[in-house]
């Protein structure tokens, strides 16, 4: 559906909110109210209509910042109606302002309890509140909405008071939301695991316990909020609240011994006696969440878990790779019964790992992100190797299906260049700036192939194609393109050259040495020591200067770095590296491999300005390090 949102948006942009027409409408309508005509009410309410509705089309097309533009168009022509809180318009006004997390501009227009006969209006306003921390305002915004008996906002209102560490009231209001939609109690621990509650039976134990329970998974879901809010000491208050939370409920439960031994009955790694851990499928949705279960892995190994029976549930149906996932079959129990998998995720309250927080130092909550960090740089410095292998028949049959596709070089290098397209994220999203421009990538393709190697550009159908150029196989637009071959190309490559992005986190479980540029990321990035990058500088509007690293990599700024919109707002603007980096970076990898180049972990005085300027955030990018020509050209970055 992307891209049929993705055109009525940029038509109504064109006919209407910029356009001529919408000026027309507005001068008509002005003219008819003036005269008091009955057509001037009914243009005020099409006008009203089309603007509520022109912002939904956004927002379906992931395009925050035009939605908000559309609101603020309707609260400037009918700002008596949000004032008072009346009709649809300013329904459609505070709704718009929470489903793009415009929360400081809902709290501004709405400061303090007053009674709205509205549950849209109620509802967008407590939400706001509560992810402000006005708790108490919240609460009153939110009984009224969950005085109808909306699911929902009983969800939020016992969020509120989970928040507030009334657990007794959370429970309360959990246990009645579940009341009027049992399913509505299935275990989140992630939004990457797309749950479904209407395919779900919940167990008697888990509907008897629901408000307990469910106090996990809404802390779980407030930190996952917080955390695309660019609020990082919100985010891990909640989950260090979740933690002890699954702790306190680990305490009083566990896992049934029948289920225990349904997991041992499937297994052939299963070591009885140790405690069992449960990772939820949205570990295995996404390619780069795959990845992810390497690094876990890497920890256990390393003693910063503890030793357990590892046991991943992993449903055919919502497994984005299987032949990457079953390279893992050795090191976790893999669960793909679905009905032992819904048999088992209840219990993820009480025994389950997700991916955005650890228990760290003395029980605290530890981004995983850092903690996978540390375990590349130890990894590294042990000078262990990759966890998996790809068979070598799968290997060799995908040397065989390039090969009947015309790439015959002696060597390829595979090329992610990011677009937004499968995400939804690129151009008029406030996550645009994760993707890049394809052209200017040409003068790094054109040096590689130069030097004799092929370009297997990766990704999906949704990316711009690259036809016609030499050395250059498009292997995302390819009829080749399956799950084995994505494997095989990221395992056989020379080179990836790639981004902050799910494609990076998988290929360096395989080892592949790698060059990542147009680098950002509101997270540590745990690459491994093959890895060389550039990064994104942000770019200060105010001083004028490109901040340093220093500046950028540390709380609270780095976690405002997920949406360009917030960053705006700063005064602070993210620039995509030029042609020339991404050549440079290209070049001194390729020497760096042909050993005709002293690569920078050699050490020198670059280096050393280098940990200097990470010295407040070391574990930042794993064991990876810089590229040379990167920071020469930017030197106000180690400033």
């Amino acid at each position: 559906m992307l891209p049929v949102t993705t055109r009525a948006a940029n038509l109504l942009d064109s006919r209407l909110i910029a356009g001529s027409a919408g000026a027309a409408l507005l001068r008509l309508m002005d003219r008819q109210l003036a005269t008091g005509a009955v057509a001037g009410r009914l243009l005020a309410r099409l006008i009203s209509t089309t603007l509520a509705a022109a912002a939904q089309v956004h927002l379906a097309a992931s395009r925050k910042p035009s939605a908000l533009r559309a609101v603020r168009i309707l609260n400037l022509i009918f700002r008596g109606n949000v004032r008072s809180r009346a009709g649809m318009g300013a329904q459609a006004y505070f709704t718009t302002l929470a489903l793009c997390s415009a929360y400081d501009r809902i709290v501004r227009d709405v400061p303090r309890p007053e009674a709205i006969d509205s549950f849209a209006i109620n509802f967008a306003v407590g939400v706001a509140h509560m992810y402000r921390g006005n708790l108490a305002v919240a609460a009153h915004f939110l009984q009224a909405a969950a005085a109808s008996g909306d699911s929902n906002a009983l969800r939020k209102l016992g969020a509120v008071h989970a928040l507030a560490k009334d657990h007794r009231q959370a429970a309360e209001c959990f246990k009645a939301s579940v009341e009027r939609d049992p399913r509505s109690v299935m275990a989140h621990q992630n939004y990457a695991g797309g749950y479904d509650p209407s395919t779900y039976t919940p167990s008697s134990w888990e509907l008897t316990n629901a408000g307990e329970l469910l106090i996990y998974d809404n802390l779980i879901q407030l930190g996952e909020n917080f955390y695309h809010q660019g609020r990082y000491d919100d985010t891990f208050r909640s989950y260090q609240a979740a933690l002890d939370q699954q702790d306190a409920l680990a305490r009083t439960w566990s896992i049934p011994e029948a289920l225990v031994q349904r997991i041992a009955a499937t297994s052939g790694i299963f070591v009885p006696g140790l405690p069992v851990r449960l990772l939820g499928y949205e570990w295995v949705t996404l390619i780069g969440h795959i990845g992810f279960i390497d690094c876990h892995l890497r920890m256990a190994a390393l003693g910063m878990l503890p030793r357990a029976n590892y046991v991943l549930l992993a449903p055919p149906s919502k497994v984005v790779n299987q032949p990457f996932l079953r390279l893992f079959a050795t090191h976790v129990t893999i669960i793909e019964d679905p009905v032992l998998v819904d048999d088992l995720l209840p219990y993820q309250r009480l025994v389950g790992d997700q991916f955005i927080a650890v228990r760290g130092k003395d029980g605290m909550a530890e981004p995983w992100a850092h903690a996978a960090s540390r375990a590349q740089v130890a990894w590294a410095a042990q000078q262990r190797g990759p966890l998996v292998n790809v068979p070598s028949e799968l290997m060799e049959s995908g040397t065989a299906k390039l090969r009947a596709a015309g790439v015959t070089a002696d060597w390829f290098v595979a090329m992610h260049i990011r677009e937004g397209g499968y995400h939804g994220d690129g151009p008029g999203t406030t996550r645009q700036h994760r993707s890049a421009n394809v052209g200017d990538y040409l003068e790094a393709i054109s040096h590689i192939v130069a030097r004799g190697g092929a370009v297997i550009r990766l990704g999906d159908r949704s990316m711009t194609p690259l036809r016609g150029m030499t050395g250059v196989f498009d292997y995302a637009h390819s009829d080749i393109k399956s799950a084995e071959m994505d494997l095989y190309l990221c395992a056989a490559a020379r080179l990836f050259v790639g981004t902050t992005s799910g494609l990076t986190t998988a290929v360096q479980a395989l080892g592949t040495p790698m060059l990542l540029v147009n680098c950002i990321s509101n997270d540590c990035q745990f690459w491994h020591e093959r890895t060389d990058f550039t990064l994104r500088p942000v770019y200060d509007r105010r001083a004028r200067r490109y901040l340093s690293l220093r500046e950028t990599y540390r709380q609270p700024l780095q976690a405002l770095l997920i949406d360009t919109a917030v960053l705006s707002r700063h005064g602070l603007d993210i620039h995509p590296n030029t042609a020339q980096d991404i050549t440079e970076g290209v070049r001194y990898k390729l020497d760096c491999l042909d050993e005709r180049v002293r690569p920078l972990r050699d050490g020198g005085p670059l280096l050393d300005r280098y940990h200097a300027a990470l010295a407040d955030n070391p574990y930042n990018f794993g064991a990876a390090l810089p590229v040379p020509a990167f920071l020469e050209r930017l030197p106000e970055l180690l400033g």
